[in-house]
């Protein structure tokens, strides 16, 4: 029971981080195992299928070979609780929760990891989740209207989890795009912990620079520079003052600046900055998040 009040707890504080980063993304960080272990093992051997036997498209095997070689206990974990699952008459949709649930999962997992990843990488990550947002954008999605997270942030927390996953129904484009995504960041992190790049901490030079690009996509933007403006002064103000302005956001667009922003920052920067700020927000650090992401647009 603690263990899944904390999964909710934590995912709170990822879709607050959501108002200023991006839907997709945060909104998914911490989901934790919904089930509660290893049961009957030797009975389950014999079980078949396994779960890449029953979700056979290529997404989804995709992530599962990605799981299985970035976090090996993480993937005999979800092969047992998919087989009891199979066992119990599972169907293609509610094996592929299970699955969602254990790749979410790996964002606090493999935080530690991420921190050694090459810039290359890390842009990566954050182009796979700028596609993911455009396409939300281009479909007029409801996760593009901050009026949608806001919704969220007042759910009660034991309907938080279920109402997320969910928005990833098995077969969907959306659904896809999240087995594609998590393969690329457990692909990055399995990397990064046989071949870790040390990085130093951002200067106050790096700083500058990511400041230097986020006043001048603010500029480009004045839009979205208010949104964020906004976002900044509610912060420590109240968690109603911040959740009126999140109803006021375009989401997809500050995800996408997020991605415009790091693209256009030098390689070694880049990496400096990324390697302080992506661990924070995949183990959901959100304060320090917070106060980072208004960097982008030299808000302070």
């Amino acid at each position: 029971m603690a263990k899944a009040q904390q999964r909710e707890t934590d995912l709170r504080l990822g879709l607050i981080i959501i108002g200023v980063v991006a839907a997709g993304f945060l909104a998914l960080f911490l989901f934790g195992p919904s089930h509660d272990g290893p049961q009957d093992e030797q009975e389950l051997e014999a079980a078949t299928p396994s779960l890449p036997d029953q979700l056979t498209d290529a997404p989804s095997r995709e992530a599962i070979t990605a799981l299985q070689m970035a976090a090996p206990g993480a993937y005999a974990e979800l092969d047992i609780a998919a087989k009891l699952a199979i066992t119990d008459g599972a169907d293609a949709d509610e094996l592929s929760l299970l699955l969602l649930e254990a790749l979410f999962s790996q964002f606090r997992s493999q935080a530690g990891a991420i921190k050694g990843a090459k810039s290359a990488d890390y842009q990566t990550i954050i182009a796979g989740l700028a596609t993911g947002l455009r396409s939300l954008d281009a479909s007029g999605s409801d996760w593009c209207d901050g009026a949608h997270i806001a919704a969220y942030l007042s759910q009660n927390e034991q309907d938080l989890v279920p109402s997320l996953l969910a928005e990833f129904p098995y077969g969907s484009p959306q659904y896809d795009w999240a087995m594609e995504w998590m393969a690329s960041v457990l692909t990055v992190a399995r990397t990064a912990r046989r071949e870790p790049q040390r990085w130093a901490r951002p200067t106050l030079r790096d700083e500058t620079i990511l400041q230097q690009q986020g006043l001048a996509l603010g500029s480009e933007q004045w839009g979205l520079a208010l949104q964020v403006a906004a976002f900044a002064n509610s912060e420590g103000v109240s968690y109603a003052r911040m959740q009126e302005v999140i109803a006021g956001m375009d989401v997809c667009a500050l995800g996408i600046a997020v991605e415009t922003v790091s693209s256009r920052l030098p390689e070694d920067v880049r990496g400096r900055i990324w390697s302080d700020l992506m661990p924070e927000i995949m183990f959901g650090n959100t304060p320090y998040v917070m106060y980072r992401v208004t960097d982008y647009f030299f808000i302070g």
